[in-house]
Formats: structure tokens, C-alpha cells, sequence
């Protein structure tokens, strides 16, 4: 047996040891306070490619029991924006995106007067480590991002495993988790099923099956090509639809890993005994697109397939197998994170709501479920429990989707519902306004374009 493949097998064995743990029966939680917080960020990672979100393959055995058995689940989670930067900048801050558009010098990171969730714990004594593969998410500056600017109220932010694999990300934190003092804040940020497709060579494909007839960008997992003539009407590569399938086949594949790769995680987590004192968040930036309408990749549209997103959340003393359908925003995570460690949320400038109302109602609906807004470049979005309305400010086209009649969102109904589109309208125009910071609408476009062109100067968009 080659090396690579012992290799791999002890690797299924750790996953399954890791399982095993955190699938025994819960304990009772316990009353000391203050909790410690574990936040997990899986890059890239759409919700309807998660079994437990309805997807027809089994990709995360690991997830789905791990929070319906024990957690709580929002079917109706959004992102507020569908590219890393500035929805993960949203997300451990509790603030629109609109905050982070136009930093000076074009910083990316979260600047020092918003308060973040790793700053607000540190100051109650907690002990903060981070462990990021990300190049956007970093503390010191990469080719995509300059400057760096996350790491503030960290003790300990490990950038080691850039673009590398779960696997690396497990194996910095066990030291780190070794050395931390109860109660932590632990952020991990994963880009495993972030493009390229390409699971570690060790790990056994579950979907891709390679093949010398497919085209070389995707029998290596690389969907740029496509990407690329997308937005920018170049020529497009040659290529049959099998090769598009088995770009998806990769990318299920790297939920698969990464998957397992969480079960090892819990699995150590119980074994050192902070599992069942630990406030837990599974979140994720943003989804990915497939063509589904008409773009590859992330960061340019607000469809589902981009910004539908998995939140679930496992709290001491709450009783698992909630779940949530109610339209909520990823920026409701620090609120609701603070509130049940008896922070109080008000203290500061959230844009977001602790979600504690719909938790302690057991997942009952509320009578006001809300909105869940998102803005990308120049393009908005609000969702309610069953609309959602889409808007080019660039090109001002409006676009409302019927998301139970059309969950994939190919029809236009303004025409059949037309009080539902001015309601949906005004939202949009007072939270627009909300959020401007005494910018206008056309300022707030040109900013939004401004960072679209960035990254792709950087090389990070096609």
C-alpha cells in the first residue's frame, strides 16, 4: 500500500473516531457561564449542495447530524453579499457591507473603530485564536488582499495553511487548543471547496470520476476559463456538458472532504471537553454558480445559488433538531452568539438582530419574520418568507422571484404580483438609505464597482 493511501485511510479512521464521540447522547449543559465560542466559516459553500439542506447526494453526513440531532438550522439564512470580501467583514462584525466599501488606501480588512466579535470577547477576558487558510481573511497582507486587517483582537491568528487544505487547518489549531484557557473565541476559515475544485490527492473521490476525454480547466478543477468568457464576452472554450458535470462533481467532492474533516474537528473538540460548553456556528461567505444564470464562480450575482448560505448554530442548554425557515441574514450570527453568552447586543452598532426570539420559540413562525437584504457591485437584493426582488442599480431592471413557485429562480412575476414588488421596493429603497452613510445611490454603486474591479485587478475574479 503506497503511503498516500495509508495516508488516507487513517484519515477515514480519525473521521469516524471523531463522529463516534460527538454522536453519543448529549450531556446536560452545563451552568457555568461564560461559554466558549467556536465559529466556523466553510468558503464558498452553498446551502442546497448540503444533504440536509434537500440535495439528492449525500455530501455531509457529518453536518447534517451534527446539527439537526443537536443544533439549530436556518433554512432561510442569507448572505449580504456574494464575494468573501465584504460578506465575511459582515459577518464577524454584525455590519452591511456598505461599511467596508471604501476604506482608505483600499483596505479590505475590518476597520479599527467597528467593533468585531473577536475584539468585543477579548475585552470580557476571553482568549481569541484564529486559524485562516484564507487569502482574503488574514491578518498580514497577500497577493488579493494588501493589507491584511483581520487579526485585530486575536491573541493568536495563524496564517500557515493559505489556499491549503482542512487537514492543514486542524493540524495548526491542536497546539494553539492545547495551550488556550477556557473561556476561548475560536474562528477557523476553511477554503476547501473554494475553486479550484481539487481535493487533496490522498482523499478518494466519491463523484469525480477522471476521465481522459474531459477538457483539461476541468479534469483539474478550474472553472476560470468558463468564468471569464461569462463576464467578460470573450470566446468561450470549448466544452460539453460533461465537462460542467464534473466541475460540480469536484466540488461535491471537496463538501465531501471537508465534511469529514469537520467530524474530526467536533471529534476533538468532545474529547477535550469543550464540545458540550461551547457555543458552535457553522457559516458560510457565500455559494457558488454554475451556470444557473448565466455566471460561474461568485461575486457578481444575488440568486440563491450565491448568496443562500448554511447557518446552524449548536448552544449549551437549548434542545437540538430546531429548525428555521424564516428569512434571516448572516449578520444576525454576533448578535445572537452575544446575546446567549448574556452580552448584551445593544451595547453596540450591529445592523443585525440576536436570533434568540426564534430560537426560544422552538422554530415556531413568526408573525414578522423580516427581510434578509444583500448588495453586490451594483446589484440588491431583499428576500421575505416568500419573495425575493432582485435590482441592477446599473442597468435599473428589478427582477421578483416566487422562491416557493421557483425556487431557482427563472421567472419574473412582477407582473402577477404587483403589490408585493412596490412593498418589496420600498424596503429596499429604506434600507438603501439606511445604509448610505451619507453617500448617494450612485455613489454607493460606483464603490461597489470600484471593489468588483479590484479584485479582478488582484487576480481574484475572472
Amino acid at each position: 500500500m503506497t503511503t498516500a493511501k495509508i495516508f488516507a485511510a487513517l484519515a477515514s479512521l480519525l473521521a469516524l473516531a471523531g463522529a463516534a464521540l460527538w454522536l453519543l447522547p448529549r450531556e446536560e449543559a452545563p451552568s457555568a457561564q461564560p461559554y466558549n465560542v467556536v465559529v466556523i466559516m466553510a468558503d464558498t459553500l452553498r446551502a442546497d449542495h448540503l444533504g440536509g439542506w434537500g440535495y439528492h447526494r449525500d455530501t455531509s453526513p457529518n453536518i447534517d447530524h451534527f446539527f439537526q440531532a443537536g443544533g439549530v438550522v436556518f433554512y432561510g439564512a442569507r448572505a449580504q453579499a456574494s464575494c468573501t470580501y465584504p460578506s465575511a467583514n459582515s459577518i464577524l462584525t454584525s455590519r452591511y457591507p456598505a461599511v467596508f466599501l471604501d476604506q482608505p488606501e483600499k483596505r479590505m480588512g475590518i476597520p479599527a473603530d467597528v467593533p468585531s466579535l473577536a475584539g468585543i470577547l477579548k475585552q470580557r477576558g476571553y482568549s481569541t485564536i484564529a486559524v485562516s487558510a484564507s487569502p482574503i481573511v488574514r491578518n498580514t497582507g497577500t497577493k488579493y488582499n494588501n493589507h491584511g486587517g483581520f487579526g485585530a483582537g486575536f491573541d493568536a491568528f495563524d496564517e500557515h495553511c493559505l489556499w491549503r487544505e482542512a487537514r492543514c487547518v486542524l493540524e495548526r489549531l491542536v497546539p494553539l487548543l492545547d495551550e488556550a484557557e477556557e473561556p476561548f473565541f475560536l474562528y477557523l476559515h476553511y477554503m476547501d471547496i473554494h475553486d479550484p475544485y481539487r481535493p487533496p490527492g490522498w482523499y478518494r473521490k466519491r463523484f469525480a470520476v477522471d476521465g481522459d476525454q474531459r477538457i483539461d480547466f476541468a479534469r483539474v478543477g478550474n472553472p476560470n476559463p468558463i468564468a471569464d468568457a461569462m463576464q467578460w464576452n470573450k470566446p468561450m472554450p470549448e466544452y460539453a456538458p460533461e465537462d460542467l458535470q464534473h466541475l460540480i462533481d469536484l466540488y461535491d467532492d471537496e463538501i465531501v472532504y471537508f465534511d469529514g474533516e469537520f467530524g474530526v474537528l467536533m471529534g476533538d473538540l468532545a474529547q477535550r471537553g469543550f464540545l458540550d460548553r461551547s457555543v458552535v456556528v457553522l457559516v458560510s461567505d457565500h455559494g457558488e454558480q454554475f451556470l444557473e444564470h448565466g455566471f460561474m464562480k461568485h461575486c457578481y450575482t444575488l440568486f440563491d445559488t450565491d448568496i443562500l448560505t448554511p447557518l446552524a448554530m449548536r448552544i449549551p442548554g437549548v434542545p437540538g433538531g430546531i429548525a428555521i425557515a424564516d428569512p434571516v441574514e448572516n449578520i444576525d450570527l454576533v448578535p445572537t452568539v452575544l446575546d446567549y453568552l448574556e452580552i448584551d447586543p445593544g451595547e453596540f452598532s450591529f445592523d443585525g438582530h440576536s436570533l434568540r426570539r426564534f430560537i426560544d420559540g422552538g422554530g415556531e413562525k413568526r408573525s414578522d419574520p423580516g427581510y434578509a437584504f444583500a448588495m453586490q457591485g451594483p446589484r440588491r437584493s431583499v428576500t421575505d418568507e416568500r419573495f425575493k426582488l432582485l435590482f441592477d442599480a446599473r442597468k435599473r431592471e428589478f427582477g421578483l422571484h416566487d422562491l416557493v413557485a421557483d425556487p431557482e429562480e427563472r421567472v419574473n412575476v412582477i407582473e402577477d404580483h404587483p403589490e408585493d414588488f412596490l412593498r418589496l421596493q420600498h424596503a429596499l429603497h429604506l434600507w438603501e438609505a439606511e445604509i448610505a452613510g451619507g453617500r448617494t445611490a450612485e455613489e454607493l454603486v460606483r464603490v461597489g464597482e470600484e471593489v468588483q474591479e479590484r479584485l479582478r485587478a488582484l487576480g481574484y475574479l475572472p
